[in-house]
Parts: C-alpha cells; sequence; structure tokens
C-alpha cells in the first residue's frame, strides 16, 4: 500500500490506495450519490435534489375512484408505451387496481379494459376488482406468460402474501403464495440485474413499521420463499376484533433495512429501486410517517401525516439516509398532497429528465372520510438526485485510481451561468488539464489540453458554484 499526497486548496491531503488495486468502471455512467468517488476533497459537500412538482395526472373522476385515488401506484416503459398501475376506492368495497397508458408520460388515459364489472357495467379500467396494495413490475427474465409480476396481501383469515403473474398487465391469470404473513403496504420486488436474482422489500414491524429485505432465486420466485422463524411471530392484527385468526406480519424473519430512529417516526412504505441509468446505484423512496396521536394511545399509529425521504445504497442492503429533509415535501393547506404523499415505483426516462410519480392526500392518514387526492407527476434531472459540489469559496476533490473503458470523459455537471470548473488526469508521471468548463449538460464532453492515455487514473476536480452528477468514460 502506497500513499500519495495531494495538495488540495491550501492542505495537502494523504490518500491511501493500492496503485494496482484500481475501480474498474469500464464505459458504465457513475453517480456521485455516494463518496465512493470521493478519495480525498476539501470544500466539498453532498447534497440531496428534490425534484419539481409538475402538478395532477390523474384525479378521482370515475365512480370507482370517488372516496380515494392511489395510494399506490406503478409505472413502467413497455414497447413504447408507458403503463401505469394504481389503486382506487369507490364510495363501497375495497381498493381496486386499475390501469392507465400514455404516449409521452404526462397525459394519460384510462383504457376500457373490459374486465370487472362496477355498477353493472365492464366499461371501465379495473384491471382487478379486489386488490390490496402491491407494485407492479416487468420482469426481464420471465416467460412471455408471467412477464408482469405484483405482490398482493390478501387480508382475512388465512390471507397471505401472494405473487400475482401476467402476460400484458391486465389479464391477470396466474396467483402463488409465497409467504403465509400479511405484511401490510406496498411491497415491492424487482429482478436486480447486479445479483441476477429477485429482490424484495416487504414492510416489517420491528417494534413500529420498518422495511426488510428478502433474495429469491430465479427457481425459487413462484414457490414458497424461504424465511427464517421468528421466536416470537408477530401477531399484530389481533389486537382488533377483525384480525381475529390473521396471520402475523413479517418481523424478524428477514434482516431490517430501513428504520427510522426517532420514536414518533417510521417506514411506511420501503419504495426501494434499482437505478436503470448508472452503476450500483439503489435508491429507496420511503414514505416517511410522522404519528400526531399521543404515545401509547393508539394501539397501531394511524393517526398522522407522511413524506417522502430518500436514501441511497451501492449494494441494496447498507442505505444512507443522508438528508432527512423531504424529497417530496408536502404541499401547502388545502393541495392535493397537504397530509400525505407515497412515491410510486417505476421511472420514465425523457431525454435528460426523469418522470417520476406519487400519490396525494388530503386527509389525515387516520380519516375514513373521502378527502382530496391526486395522482402526480415529478420531473428529476437524469442522475440529478445527489450532487458532489461547491459554493463560490470553491472545493475540490480526487477520485480513487480508476480503470475506464475509453478516451473521452462525460459529466452530468452545471455550473450555472456564473460557476465554473476543472478536471486534471492524473497517472504515474502523468498530468492531462482540461480547458475550464462553463456547462449545464447530461453528458457534456470534456475537453482535455491533451488525449487521455490507456492507463488507470486519477480524476483532480475543481468546482467553483458547480454541481457534478456523475461521469462516464466513453
Amino acid at each position: 500500500m502506497r500513499r500519495r499526497d495531494f495538495v488540495l486548496g491550501s492542505g495537502s491531503v494523504a490518500v491511501a490506495a493500492a496503485e494496482d488495486g484500481a475501480l474498474d468502471i469500464g464505459s458504465r455512467r457513475q453517480l456521485f450519490c455516494d463518496r465512493r468517488f470521493i478519495a480525498a476533497a476539501k470544500g466539498i459537500s453532498l447534497t440531496l435534489h428534490a425534484p419539481r412538482k409538475a402538478g395532477p395526472i390523474l384525479l378521482p373522476e370515475m365512480a370507482w375512484e370517488k372516496r380515494h385515488i392511489g395510494s399506490y401506484l406503478s409505472v413502467i416503459e413497455d414497447g413504447g408505451l408507458y403503463k401505469m398501475w394504481y389503486m382506487s376506492f369507490g364510495a363501497k368495497g375495497g381498493g381496486r387496481l386499475c390501469h392507465a397508458t400514455s404516449r409521452d408520460g404526462i397525459v394519460w388515459e384510462r383504457p376500457k379494459l373490459g374486465r370487472v364489472e362496477f355498477d353493472g357495467s365492464r366499461a371501465n379500467n379495473i384491471a382487478i376488482g379486489s386488490f390490496k396494495e402491491g407494485a407492479v413490475f416487468l420482469d426481464p427474465v420471465a416467460p412471455a406468460g408471467q412477464r408482469f409480476k405484483t405482490l398482493a396481501s390478501s387480508g382475512g383469515k388465512g390471507g397471505t402474501l401472494r405473487l400475482l403473474t401476467s402476460p400484458d398487465g391486465v389479464d391477470w391469470n396466474g396467483e402463488y403464495p409465497v409467504l403465509p404473513f400479511h405484511p401490510d403496504s406496498q411491497n415491492c420486488l424487482f429482478w436486480d440485474t447486479r445479483l441476477k436474482k429477485y429482490v424484495a422489500y416487504l414492510r416489517g414491524w420491528n417494534p413500529l413499521r420498518v422495511a426488510v429485505r428478502a433474495e429469491i432465486g430465479r427457481d425459487g420466485i413462484l414457490k414458497p420463499w424461504p424465511y427464517r422463524k421468528a421466536e416470537n411471530p408477530r401477531y399484530l392484527w389481533s389486537v382488533f376484533a377483525w384480525g381475529a385468526g390473521w396471520p402475523p406480519t413479517l418481523s424478524t424473519e428477514y434482516p431490517t433495512v430501513l428504520r427510522c430512529d426517532r420514536a414518533n417516526e417510521d417506514i411506511y412504505t420501503p419504495n426501494v429501486q434499482q437505478y436503470a441509468w448508472a452503476d450500483d446505484a439503489y435508491f429507496a423512496f420511503p414514505s416517511i410517517f410522522r404519528h400526531t396521536a399521543p404515545p401509547g394511545s393508539e394501539q397501531i399509529p394511524m393517526a398522522g401525516v407522511l413524506e417522502v425521504q430518500c436514501a441511497v445504497s451501492r449494494d441494496g442492503i447498507a442505505f444512507d439516509r443522508m438528508d432527512r429533509r423531504a424529497y417530496v415535501p408536502l404541499g401547502l393547506s388545502g393541495d392535493y398532497d397537504s397530509h400525505n404523499a407515497f412515491l410510486g415505483l417505476g421511472m420514465i426516462r425523457r431525454g435528460g429528465e426523469i418522470f417520476q410519480y406519487y400519490a396525494g392526500g388530503g386527509t389525515d392518514h387516520a380519516s375514513s372520510q373521502p378527502g382530496r387526492s391526486a395522482l402526480l407527476r415529478l420531473v428529476q434531472r437524469l442522475d440529478g438526485f445527489v450532487s458532489a459540489g461547491a459554493g463560490t469559496a470553491g472545493g475540490e476533490f480526487v477520485t480513487p485510481l480508476l480503470r475506464g473503458g475509453g478516451g473521452r470523459l462525460l459529466l452530468n455537471i452545471d455550473t450555472g451561468a456564473t460557476g465554473s470548473a476543472w478536471v486534471e488526469a492524473l497517472g504515474e508521471g502523468l498530468s492531462v488539464p482540461s480547458e475550464r468548463i462553463v456547462a449545464n449538460g447530461t453528458a457534456f464532453e470534456v475537453k482535455f489540453i491533451h488525449a487521455l492515455p490507456a492507463q488507470p487514473l486519477r480524476l483532480r476536480f475543481k468546482l467553483d458554484n458547480a454541481r457534478l452528477y456523475a461521469f462516464q468514460f466513453a
């Protein structure tokens, strides 16, 4: 192990790294969502960026949505068509899974599916007539007849967590019991392209609401999932008369990966997603439930408000809630999202932007009365969740040794009009500086004074009132 000194600002910082232990990043895009690519720094901070609210896309205009539209939804791009699934509640009856489609991610339509009868007619967009809280995902390794999958909690005696399958997201013709538990909330499941396994993030209670994680092999997804038996199964629902005989909720059967650290808060929905457009990046957008009832006054905390926060991870296991400020803050009094917000599963990329969607509600979580609700759109910069940046005092940092896959360097960077940046490629006895960078682009190509050599390099960034989101050798 050798040490190398880098002069950052007015001081010298020693960086310890094996010179032959370069990070092999190839030509894959890399995010500055944590300090993985910051070996030494001065005047640099990581900042979480909230998306821009772009307003409602669907309001509760149909009879089967009158009581509430939301709280959970999923979005997927399939063959150039954007597809959405969301829950709806009419004046009577439980939740229903509804389907909507869009060509641009902005204007959404309710196709008449002709599957479920409502008030004597099948001319509606209801895909499943009785549905509990699942998230839909597109399975890239499944046979054609099971491309779409969702987890659903079926309540009542004997109610368990079930996996539903469909060839098109409309005709749900397969149902498989996978866990003998009733973990309510929007549980999510996806094929982890890094692990080559299915990964599920489910609600647990330990002691309040947490998110637990399960891994399932490709051949075991339609079979009962293995779990570690808890010493004291959590029969949470038995505190209610209607919950007598219900199965337990999850508690310690799987490892906890997300929890709150304040007594009056817990994790309502895990909402974990593997980021599709960069290497080794997982984002969780949990709805944080702030309890408002006096402590001890409720058997299960029900009264309160919810906002969406953000946590980041490189492996989908260790998450960093780096900023406790809201990723999706609640709206003003009277807005559709004045009391609660639940981010949907899935992201849609449109050029240099990402569309995300969320369900907003205008009543307290414990309210049984209809209230204002809507499905709403968010606009985030591509890779723009977290940036490494500096203010007008300037800052700089050096990366670990990197082995790239090309002689061009692309940056997702924003200097604005008054900021600037420089990059210096450092190798053994080598220094290749760039020209001054003034740009706002998601794939800005750096102009170096000389061509980059084909050898492991460190990158030294100097930032003046600028933000850096991602980089990529190409």
